[in-house]
């Protein structure tokens, strides 16, 4: 090592008076990206949205069941008295075909699905970035259903080149060019899907969720069922009432009937003895 020198070449002295050397060796720092976590983190939540996106569009897209004919069958709820002449697997095969296409052409699902499917196909710098970076979608014609596809390679080749890059469009909340993947994705899912705060996603709104125990008992499919239970007892009563009435006014016609046919037999009796 050698001794620090000012202007005039002499020795740069420390605080305690010794003159100060310089490393020979300068420190020096090196990052690097882990870029398999990245991919592993990438590729899991691809499928994970892939799963929630074919569900989501075969709840909306699947027609109800129908018979051999054709027609659409008309499943009715199983009575107590139906189910007890039914083996399990019998009640479990009916009740799947009562389920099947129950939400079917469901607005909601549709408009949710058609958001969520944009998000890894923006337009613009985003969309070239995430095809560069191996992230493109696929198109099933038999179905209409779509998926994304990820080239690992190519994902690999962007984190080694421009990191930075790939971590603003995934990353980035706001912004001139709009939130990143990730940003966009939390738009949508709590628009949809947020069971805590107020207002909650708008599934959560309609049908409440286990997540969120005190949906499940205010929500608008809750509170349609609740309206039409309440008209059911109201009706009930009604119709209790009418069969009270009916069965007082048969019960008096009864009793009118007996009287006037003892009458009728003591006078025959009565006529009989002239």
């Amino acid at each position: 090592d050698s001794a620090e020198v000012d202007a005039n070449g002499n020795p740069v002295l420390g605080l305690d008076g010794k003159p100060v050397y310089k490393a020979s060796n300068a420190v020096t720092f090196k990052s690097s990206t882990d870029s398999d976590k990245i991919i592993d983190a990438i590729k899991s939540m691809i499928e994970d949205y892939n799963v929630m996106m074919a569900e989501v569009k075969a709840a909306y897209s699947t027609m109800p069941y129908k018979n051999s004919n054709g027609k659409f069958a008309n499943y009715e709820p199983l009575t107590d008295d139906e189910k007890a002449g039914m083996t399990e697997s019998a009640i479990e095969r009916y009740e799947e075909k009562a389920r099947q296409g129950i939400l079917f052409g469901d607005r909601t699902l549709s408009t949710m699905y058609e958001k969520m499917r944009n998000i890894f196909s923006p337009n613009g710098e985003d969309g070239a970035y995430l095809r560069a970076m191996g992230i493109t979608t696929s198109y099933t014609i038999s179905d209409g259903s779509e998926a994304v596809t990820l080239d690992e390679d190519k994902l690999r080749a962007m984190l080694d080149s421009d990191p930075d890059l790939v971590a603003d469009v995934f990353t980035r909340v706001g912004g001139e060019n709009g939130g990143g993947v990730m940003q966009n994705l939390k738009v949508q899912l709590d628009a949809y899907a947020k069971t805590t705060g107020e207002p909650k996603g708008i599934l959560i709104q309609q049908a409440g969720s286990p997540l969120s125990s005190l949906s499940l008992m205010n929500n608008t499919w809750q509170s349609q069922l609740d309206n039409i239970n309440t008209q059911i007892e109201k009706w009930q009563d009604k119709l209790s009432d009418q069969v009270d009435r009916y069965t007082q006014q048969f019960s008096r016609l009864e009793v009118l009937i007996q009287q006037m046919n003892s009458q009728s037999s003591t006078l025959a009796g009565l006529m009989g003895g002239y």
